[in-house]
This record gives C-alpha cells, structure tokens and sequence, in this order.
C-alpha cells in the first residue's frame, strides 16, 4: 500500500499548492504561473488516477473509482479550456466551477483512501 499513500500524498500536497497559485493567478498579478499551475495540476491527476487504481483493486465501490477517474479526465480538459469559455465579465463563473472541481478531486481522493483504509481493516479482521 506504499504506492497508494505516496499517490494520497500527492494529491494533498498538490492539491494544496494549486489552491495557492490558483488564486494568485487569480488576482491577475501572476500569468507566468499558468504552466507551473498546469505541471502541477497534472501530477494531481496522475496522482489520483494511481489511487483510483489501487483502490479498484483494494475493493473499493467501483461507481467511485470510475467517478473519480472521469474527474481526473474532466478537470484538466476543463482548466486547459476555460481561457474560451464565457469570456469578458462573466468569466468569474468558469473559474469558479473549475476551483469546485479542483476541490471535488482532492475530496475524492481523501474519500479513496479513506475507503482503502476501511477494506484494509476489515479483509485483515477476516
């Protein structure tokens, strides 16, 4: 299970730190970010795909793991397009939407794990 919680981490941490440049990119003061922002985002992503995987195979719900693996494919097809979506004055709302999704994957990604954590107790009781 060393995988999942280096990828659980991952998703933390990155997660964490697209919140941060997010809304520094935001504040329209830090354009230069977008690529690091988007590095990251991707790392996320792989992060949260490897723990969609492992908690397949840990017997997790597999509505869930496809739930979060459509996620993972929405989000970064979402940030890449938003720049064209609803432009001008009402652009705030697809920035929004895309902080909710970004915030939706690093919940999934604790929920993951956390449902890993309860199989693993109870196939070790068994």
């Amino acid at each position: 299970m060393r995988i999942a919680t280096i990828s659980h981490s991952i998703v933390r941490i990155s997660g964490l730190i697209m919140l941060i440049l997010g809304v520094i990119i935001w504040t329209g003061n830090a354009d230069f970010l977008v690529p690091v922002h988007i590095f990251i985002g991707a790392l996320l992503v792989i992060a949260l795909w490897t723990l969609s995987y492992v908690a397949g195979r840990s017997g997790v719900s597999m509505g869930l793991v496809i739930t979060v693996v459509i996620l993972g494919l929405v989000l970064p097809i979402w940030g890449l397009a938003q720049e064209q979506i609803l432009p001008e004055a009402n652009h705030w709302i697809i920035q929004v939407l895309h902080l909710l999704l970004g915030m939706a994957a690093v919940g999934m990604g604790e929920m993951l794990a956390a449902r890993m954590k309860r199989a693993n107790v109870r196939s070790a009781n068994a």
